[in-house]
């Protein structure tokens, strides 16, 4: 997807005309005249004109270069047969762009799309190359972008290459929803609240959970903003009873899809086999949360309970672990922690590898879901606030706590690094920045109902609301 950047953007055929871009006070604006950049897939046109303040020299610069996968051309040749075939005269100095100061080199990078910088413009040469590979030139660029402290954690392995783009992406996605965002209300497919949203196939598919028991599969390939009506019809492709209770929640590894529900089943489908049942595996109580690993299955249960299941084994129950004295209410997990929030108002985290509660952390609010990852534990409290948790080393200490504004109990909670997503039993879904003091991108309120869960994959954006309506918010087709 071409992303636009803080500057304007518009389209011309096959290439993308660039307008002036956000930088900062310390940038050298005062000396450049004119800029005029465009690129497409294959090559990338630069052109400048600048004087100094005293109007004592004057540059012009103005060449297209072919964005290929070579790298080997000798730079060193290039600059000697250029200056030949250059006629200099007194008042001119002519210009390539391996005699171009690095930082010039870099303003005119900053009227283009992180993504394509990294992806095509490395390709052009050697010294292209070294300058996108400096992680520092993308710290430098985030930061006179977005001026907070990012990331919330330090991290000295942190991918500033990826988080630019993902910042830079996500940002003017949600910014600019109205005009780089598609928007679909699935109805329907449910006659009760739903509860749980999840999305496969780097989200051209999407699974719902219904309180009225069905599993609701939903093709998005076929959606089609010009004609709602009909290809939201033509989107259900396939829905049956999957449990006697309400279904709560929903995950998946590879095409093997977990329920989840109130009555007490855990069940395994294959998505490839048009949702045959693989395994249920029946517990004591209802089954609230459902994290699902390659090696074992953990959920949270009304019993207060934590159950790791291998559904490959004869008796399925690995573990139960006893860690809280309410209800388990959301879980999050890798191949070293296991960590859960109850209503007991606590969140534990069980050390796998040494089969043990290592750590149990009280709350003055109860959470009722997680985000965890690139060192960060996002958890969403009842009051509606988020406390944010250095997880580096298996420290899990609450570093910050933040109003997420929304007025109602927080249901879900995404973080990637180029945003936080929240949801609520206010009826809204709410974009944050996902740096300190996060400021909200954006506000989506045209929901009838709770939103209950929420779901991110490949840009893609579902919600489950209790309305009985799957939300769908997608980048436009470009």
């Amino acid at each position: 997807m071409a992303t636009e950047q803080p500057g304007s953007t518009t389209q011309s055929g096959d290439q993308e005309v660039i307008g002036e871009p956000f930088l900062g006070e310390e940038s050298p604006r005062e000396t450049v005249q004119n800029i005029d950049v465009s690129h497409n897939d294959s090559e990338m046109v630069m052109a400048i004109t600048s004087n100094d303040s005293d109007g004592g020299l004057n540059l012009r610069y103005d060449e297209r270069c072919t964005v290929s996968p070579s790298q080997d051309e000798d730079e060193d040749d290039l600059y000697e047969e250029r200056m030949e075939d250059d006629d200099i005269d007194g008042d001119s100095i002519p210009l390539t762009l391996l005699t171009l100061p690095p930082e010039i080199i870099w303003y005119i990078l900053a009227f283009i799309d992180a993504r394509f910088v990294i992806q095509q413009v490395s390709l052009v040469c050697k010294e292209f190359c070294k300058l996108v590979n400096d992680d520092v030139t993308w710290k430098v660029r985030i930061s006179k972008r977005f001026p907070k402290k990012y990331p919330i954690i330090p991290d000295d392995e942190f991918s500033w290459k990826l988080a630019c783009i993902q910042r830079e992406e996500q940002h003017t996605m949600w910014a600019n929803h109205q005009t780089t965002m598609e928007s679909f209300c699935l109805s329907m497919g449910h006659i009760a609240a739903i509860d749980s949203v999840h999305l496969l196939k780097e989200g051209s598919l999407c699974i719902s959970g219904s309180r009225d028991r069905h599993v609701q599969l939903w093709d998005l390939k076929k959606l089609d903003a010009n004609k709602r009506k009909e290809s939201i019809e033509a989107s259900r492709v396939h829905s049956f009873m999957a449990h006697k209770g309400w279904i709560w929640d929903i995950t998946s590894q590879d095409n093997t899809v977990v329920t989840s529900s109130w009555d007490c089943w855990v069940k395994l489908w294959d998505l490839e086999r048009q949702f045959s049942e693989i395994r249920a595996i029946r517990g004591k109580s209802a089954f609230l949360s459902t994290m699902f690993l390659p090696d074992v299955l953990v959920s949270g249960s009304y019993d207060k309970l934590i159950y790791i299941h291998d559904h490959r084994a004869d008796d399925p129950v690995v573990a139960k672990l006893h860690l809280h004295n309410k209800p388990v209410l959301s879980i999050a997990a890798d191949s070293q922690y296991i960590i859960s929030g109850s209503e007991d108002k606590t969140i534990a985290i069980y050390d796998r590898r040494a089969g043990k509660l290592m750590k149990q952390i009280h709350l003055d609010s109860f959470s009722m879901c997680m985000s965890y990852g690139f060192n960060q534990l996002w958890s969403g409290q009842r009051d509606g606030s988020l406390h944010v948790l250095d997880t580096k080393h298996g420290r899990f200490d609450i570093v910050e706590t933040y109003d997420s504004g929304h007025k109602g109990k927080l249901t879900d909670v995404i973080h990637n690094l180029g945003a936080v997503i929240t949801c609520s039993t206010d009826k809204t879904i709410k974009i944050h920045e996902p740096n300190h003091n996060p400021a909200v991108i954006a506000t989506h309120s045209e929901y009838y109902g709770d939103v209950a869960a929420l779901h991110l994959q490949n840009n893609v954006l579902a919600s489950a609301c209790s309305d009985a309506t799957v939300g769908i918010w997608r980048p436009v087709a470009q």
